[in-house]
Order: C-alpha cells, then sequence, then structure tokens
C-alpha cells in the first residue's frame, strides 16, 4: 500500500467519489514532496516543533491539490476522444476540489503562497543552522527546497504567506564563529533581505534572485558543500547575471 495511505484516506474518498477513478489508484496520485516532509523533521529535531507542523500541512493540502488535477489527466488521457463532455465536466469538479483544498488550507488568493511558506521553512532552518556550531543538516535540508529557478525563487520570497513572516529577526542572529554556522546566518540575511524587495518592476525581480542565488551560495557552504553545488539553475544565473557572490551581510562573529 502507498506511504502517508491513513493521512490521504479521507482526500481519496473525496477524489474517488467525484471522478470514479479507483480507491488505490487515487493514493497513489496523493504523493506529498519528501524534500519539504524531509525539512520538516530537521526544523521537529531542531526544536522548531510549530514550524515543523506548519510545513507539514502546507505540503499534504499541495499534494492532495495536485492529485486533483492528476486525477482529471487520468480521465483525460482516458476519455478524451470517447467522452468529450465527460472531460469538460471533469475539469470543472476537480478544478473546483483542488482550489477547495487550497481554500480550506487558507490560501485563497495568492498563486506562490504555499511556496512561500515552504521557502521561510528553510529561512527559519537557515536561521537555526547559525546558532548551533555544526548545522549543516539543516542547511542541506533548507537547499533542498530551494526552486531550480532562481527568478523563480525571486517571486515566492517575496509573496506573503498566511501569517507574518519573521524575515525581520535576521540581522539579530548571533551564534558560534565555525564557518558552518557563519554562513548559514548570511544566508539567512541573504533571505531575509531578499524578501524585503519590492515588486513591480523586472530590475527588483533581478536584484531579489541575486540575493537568493546569494542565500544558496551560503547555504551550500553551511551545508558542507562546494557554493551552488548540483544546483545548476543558480550556477548559470550566478555565471551570466553576476559578478560575484552577494555579501552584504557581515557577520560579527568573523570580525
Amino acid at each position: 500500500m502507498p506511504k502517508f495511505q491513513s493521512r490521504f484516506a479521507s482526500a481519496a474518498r473525496r477524489i474517488q467519489a467525484a471522478t470514479g477513478i479507483a480507491y488505490t489508484d487515487v493514493l497513489r496520485l496523493l504523493v506529498p514532496d519528501r524534500r519539504e516532509l524531509r525539512l520538516a523533521d530537521e526544523l521537529r529535531h531542531a526544536g522548531l516543533v510549530d514550524a515543523a507542523n506548519a510545513l507539514v500541512g502546507v505540503t499534504f493540502a499541495c499534494a492532495e491539490s495536485t492529485a486533483w488535477y492528476d486525477a482529471y489527466g487520468e480521465i483525460e488521457n482516458a476519455c478524451y476522444e470517447t467522452d468529450p463532455q465527460k472531460v469538460k465536466d471533469m475539469g470543472a469538479a476537480c478544478q473546483e476540489g483542488a482550489e477547495a483544498v487550497m481554500r480550506r488550507a487558507g490560501f485563497a488568493d495568492t498563486v506562490f503562497g504555499p511556496d512561500a511558506e515552504v521557502l521561510h521553512a528553510a529561512y527559519l532552518a537557515l536561521c537555526r543552522a547559525g546558532a548551533v556550531p555544526d548545522g549543516r543538516r539543516l542547511a542541506r535540508a533548507a537547499l533542498g527546497v530551494f526552486d531550480c529557478d532562481p527568478l523563480l525563487c525571486s517571486d515566492i520570497i517575496r509573496t506573503a504567506g498566511r501569517r507574518p513572516f519573521a524575515y525581520r529577526i535576521a540581522n539579530e542572529l548571533t551564534g558560534p564563529s565555525t564557518a558552518t554556522a557563519v554562513a548559514a546566518r548570511k544566508a539567512a540575511r541573504a533571505m531575509a533581505a531578499a524578501s524585503d524587495i519590492q515588486t513591480g518592476d523586472d530590475r527588483y525581480w533581478y536584484e531579489a534572485a541575486e540575493l537568493m542565488v546569494g542565500a544558496a551560495w551560503y547555504g551550500s557552504i553551511a551545508a558542507g558543500r562546494p557554493p551552488l553545488h548540483s544546483m545548476r539553475e543558480f550556477q548559470s544565473f550566478y555565471k551570466t547575471m553576476m559578478d560575484g557572490p552577494v555579501d552584504d551581510f557581515p557577520d560579527s562573529a568573523m570580525r
């Protein structure tokens, strides 16, 4: 049986009732993001239980919403030529089902709201990684949820969530002088700076993207990896759009 069956049982029943797809087939469509669950595990292990629980809630809501669209895809593939009216009706029903999931979770009015909360969870992980001598596991989990495109990260980081974010605490961060901790604090400050860039113009879009590359650069160091390791889109943006890593975040431990 698919993992998380008990967590997704009621969601699978709702999708089955609306679409007629077999229950076991629906369960296979309900797949939470493993990178986000790993981040939640690391947050919980670090004592950030509320942040971990909030992230899990977002992850499972997004998984259910996506499953509605995937269920429609199954119907479209099976009935596109034989029953176009069913495809049309199911398209409307599945869209409503997916949107209802996100409304129940509190995400009614924003495209990037769930992703913004995921990135904020990554920020909290980097903050905690900056407060301990060796927060490599936290930093690795944080980097795992960075979207592969810095420009998309730029949009997400500047989007509000369901409740106020804690980016304002970035400049108050203190901690050990280990390379891991210092880099984690710089990464967190870069994310906070990116979140504060205004919207409405391409130059701000790119400015926030550069800051997110800086966050990924120092996050990689905090994770014990070479800068931007295995982050191809970030590497490409860095090479083509930037003169060097963003480092506007001096740390008291380095003075």
